[in-house]
């Protein structure tokens, strides 16, 4: 069971069905069935895209080391068994969101898996910036949960959160690239460290890790945030977060503290949506 969840990406699945569940608990501040559908729903469409990405790249992942051991290439997984696990998931995930009542859920869950294998991946071997329209599937899932919930997916509250995670997703690709871009370059892949030197990544990635923590201050100043500890407590986290990151960018070597920017990243955007969540509590 280990390798399907391998080739599922739950480490990855795991915080979308997160992102999900905070979409429908902003409509509806109660766990129940339906939140359930919601979450199990996304989860398993999660591990059904990671999966077809697997299948999709199985023989680029082959050629880099960070990915060489994953179970298709190191042959943990056939390849019919990695097209089951992937389309038993899909069709369960899909069918979990039409429990919810709501079909549109459902079409955003399908809509969101196409786009990551249909049209970011193949833009992967095309261009240095598929994670433009890449960004968007992190920005999906909570208005999948919205919707679920009975929201209308075009309210600017959830649009604000869709869009906080849209823009969340660059600082964590252009790090990411930092320590594993030559790896890309060798698999045949274009990347930007081809196109930019160290310096100008580092300058860029700072744009975006800006851009989130100023979406995170406004937040405060929407609907969004109902409770005034919450918004100190937004306030406060994005003030150190850039900080933080100020000093990893231009007081050090973003290249050696990689990790631990990627790390700061990933730990904000949890903060946020765990503060998101207990705004909807009290």
């Amino acid at each position: 069971m280990n390798k399907y969840l391998k080739l599922g990406k739950f480490n990855i699945s795991v915080p979308v069905a997160l992102t999900g569940f905070l979409g429908y608990f902003m409509v509806r501040a109660v766990i129940d069935m339906h939140a359930l559908y919601t979450v199990s729903g996304i989860f398993l469409l999660s591990l059904s895209s990671a999966a077809l990405n697997q299948i999709q790249e199985r023989h680029t992942d082959a050629l880099m080391k960070r990915t060489s051991q994953r179970p298709l290439p190191s042959g943990q997984v056939t390849l019919p068994g990695a097209i089951i696990f992937s389309s038993v998931c899909a069709l369960a995930g899909s069918l979990l969101l039409l429990l919810t009542g709501h079909w549109l859920a459902a079409a955003l869950g399908i809509f969101t898996l196409a786009w990551y294998n249909l049209v970011y991946t193949p833009l992967k071997r095309v261009t240095a910036f598929a994670v433009l329209p890449g960004a968007l599937i992190g920005a999906l899932p909570p208005l999948i949960g919205w919707t679920a919930a009975g929201g209308n997916p075009l309210d600017m509250e959830i649009l604000a959160v869709a869009f906080l995670l849209f823009v969340g997703q660059m600082p964590h690709y252009w790090l990411l690239l930092l320590k594993v871009g030559d790896e890309f370059h060798q698999a045949g892949l274009p990347v930007i460290t081809s196109l930019f030197d160290q310096r100008q990544i580092r300058n860029l990635s700072f744009i975006w890790i800006a851009a989130t923590g100023v979406c995170v201050l406004m937040l405060p100043a929407t609907p969004v945030i109902r409770h005034r500890a919450m918004s100190l407590i937004l306030i406060a986290a994005a003030l150190i977060f850039l900080i933080r990151m100020f000093r990893f960018s231009f007081r050090g070597n973003l290249v050696q503290h990689w990790k631990k920017a990627f790390i700061t990243v990933n730990l904000f955007y949890l903060l946020i949506i765990l503060v998101l969540i207990a705004d909807r509590m009290f």
